[in-house]
């Protein structure tokens, strides 16, 4: 029984939907265990805010490493995407000039997602070391 390209496509995106859709929900909830409540001076619960009593630049590098990570992982998906296609080419020089393409961009913006989470890592570090005693 083979599988048409068109087919094997479509199910290579759900699987790839799926993955971007329930991974990110797995890995932020393992990491990040906020307290749930806010009070008042009166030990009364005001609402329920779920983002816990983390820093302001807690909560933004965490969401800018997240944000980050899923851009990662979607290059990735398209450097296999780029590898299956080059595969599947055949020998055909159309084929292969578009695996090229695609593997030369995505290689760029992993590079890309790379830098960008040294350098908000390295600012995020530095504003944490400053504002830490004010949040202590």
């Amino acid at each position: 029984m083979t599988v048409s390209k068109k087919k094997l496509k479509k199910y290579s995106l759900i699987s790839l939907s799926l993955i971007f859709l329930y991974l990110p929900i797995f890995s932020t909830q393992a990491v990040f265990d906020p307290k749930p409540t806010v009070f008042d001076s009166g030990n009364k619960i005001l609402r329920n805010t779920r983002l816990g009593n983390a820093s302001p630049v807690v909560l933004i590098s965490g969401i800018i490493n997240w944000t980050l990570g899923v851009l990662g992982l979607f290059s990735l998906c398209l450097i296999l995407y780029a590898g299956f296609i080059w595969m599947w080419a055949r020998g055909n020089e159309e084929e292969i000039k578009k695996a090229q393409e695609i593997l030369k961009g995505a290689i760029i913006g992993l590079v890309l997602v790379l830098a960008s989470y040294g350098i908000a890592s390295f600012i995020f570090d530095y504003l944490l070391n400053i504002t830490e005693a004010s949040w202590n």
